[in-house]
């Protein structure tokens, strides 16, 4: 051992032993949050499942809102400035989300431009979870969901286009 290894360590103990002078900051100081601020929460109205809301105001959600084939949407989100959205629907009756998953993905990896990777597990509060992403040609990228929550299944679709910022697809 080096003669000037013990002398270093001596010398930062000593250091450390000082005593340290605290001084309040000179003007206005920011007012202290009591404990950890709660994440806002969105829930479904029927209660099937919740979603943290992103921080970023430049999200809308909407409920009760009706798909193309006319059927209710639980959850849509959008973001007007960015092009990205969500769409969050609920099923019951499904006992293998992993084979809802595989047959998602293999219906829409046979549409026109559409590049599908493979279904993977997926890391989820409370449940299974299965995914996959999806580009369509060069202009969208995206991921799909299936999310088992409690008795029901969560079925969520994102996209945001090619170019978006990194936060988007964070929030996403």
């Amino acid at each position: 051992m080096s003669p000037t290894f013990p002398g270093a360590a001596v010398l930062s103990l000593a250091v450390s032993l000082l005593p340290a002078r605290v001084t309040s900051p000179m003007g206005r100081a920011p007012k202290p949050e009591h404990g950890l601020s709660a994440p806002k929460m969105w829930q479904d109205r029927t209660g099937h499942f919740a979603l943290e809301r992103p921080a970023a105001e430049r999200w809308m959600l909407r409920s009760g809102v009706r798909g193309p084939d006319g059927e209710p949407v639980p959850l849509l989100a959008m973001s007007q400035e960015t092009g990205a959205q969500l769409v969050v629907q609920t099923a019951d009756g499904i006992h293998d989300i992993r084979l809802l998953a595989r047959i998602l993905m293999e219906n829409l990896a046979g549409e026109a431009r559409v590049h599908v990777e493979d279904v993977q597990r997926v890391l989820a509060r409370g449940g299974e979870a299965y995914g996959f992403s999806f580009t369509v040609a060069d202009e969208v990228r995206g991921r799909v969901a299936v999310v088992r929550a409690g008795d029901y299944v969560a079925l969520a679709v994102a996209s945001w286009p090619m170019g978006a910022p990194p936060e988007v697809v964070d929030d996403v």
